[in-house]
């Protein structure tokens, strides 16, 4: 089995043949592929884009341990909590604008609840991750119905009036299989809402393989705003919505993704100062325009 290191690797083109995908866009299904940046290939059909890599279900539950929420992706996950709490308010209440109160909801890829635990003020929620670890924080701590497992794997008993991917899809090796399920499984007006990158925005493109959100092993797949529509309107979605919207960030994440990032040298030193300090503990809105909500109806 490769271990993360040896998957990074392989996404510069040092790994077996076996690992690495084929040349068949897995959206569209096209033949139309291009090598894009380091590591990753492009439809030039639908211009979507993802990383030159394969992974078994093993190896991607290895990535999400606790490191991956502490000291990995995220600085600390359960620091940032105000933030991301923050960014979960308006999205419960955009939700119940458009469902009852007691309207059933479930979300794919709930890391430690926090959005599960807002959303349960109004909806009838539950959800699911693949990370333990993220799991026994979002049931022990904070209370929320969610189950270590993986989506495509559990069956509904009812449809479900919305289904909700907050910034999940860019993690799955085929993202078109759970959308695919998410269409089965919402009853008839039901709504998917998700969060992703937008690697069409100018500020993605600007930016590069320096875009912040390139980093594979972990994120596998990488959308524009046409892919996001070609890909939901194939499985059926209609009255499709993708807006880019502010995110609350945490100072203390950007500083230390900015300035260290866990790598040694006088960045890592001046956050290092900083983070003895209170200049790190206030949150801001950031809006690049490189990343999309999206809202999408089952007819």
């Amino acid at each position: 089995m490769s271990t993360p290191r040896q998957l990074d690797e392989d996404q510069h083109g040092r790994g077996p043949p076996s690992d690495r995908v084929s040349n068949t866009c897995v959206l569209c299904g096209r033949r139309d592929v291009e090598t894009h940046l380091v590591g990753l290939l492009r439809c030039v059909q639908c211009g979507h884009v993802w990383a030159d890599m394969r992974l078994s279900g093993k190896e991607l539950s290895r990535l999400y341990s606790q490191t991956y929420f502490q000291g990995g992706e995220y600085l600390d996950y359960a620091r940032e909590s105000p933030a991301l709490r923050r960014n979960f308010r308006p999205r419960v209440r955009e939700l119940a604008k458009r469902y009852p109160k007691g309207a059933r909801l479930y979300e794919v890829g709930v890391a430690y609840g926090y959005f599960l635990k807002e959303a349960g003020a109004h909806f009838r929620a539950a959800g699911c991750d693949i990370s333990a670890d993220a799991i026994r924080h979002a049931r022990e701590v904070l209370g929320v119905q969610a189950e270590c497992t993986d989506f495509l794997s559990r069956a509904a008993d009812e449809p479900f009036d919305l289904i909700c991917m907050w910034d999940t899809v860019e993690h799955l090796q085929e993202p078109s299989r759970y959308i695919k399920k998410a269409a089965a499984e919402l009853r008839s007006g039901g709504l998917l809402a998700l969060t992703t990158g937008d690697i069409g925005s100018a500020h993605a493109i600007r930016r590069g393989a320096k875009w912040r959100l390139i980093h594979p092993p972990t994120h596998l797949h990488y959308f524009t705003a046409h892919s996001m529509r070609t890909l939901l309107e194939a499985v059926g979605f209609v009255d499709i919505q993708i807006r880019h919207l502010p995110f609350w960030r945490t100072s203390d994440s950007v500083a230390y993704h900015v300035l260290s990032a866990g790598k040694p040298g006088i960045g890592a030193l001046v956050y290092a100062i900083l983070n003895r300090t209170y200049l790190l503990r206030w949150s801001f809105p950031l809006n690049l325009h490189d990343l999309m909500t999206v809202y999408a109806v089952k007819p």
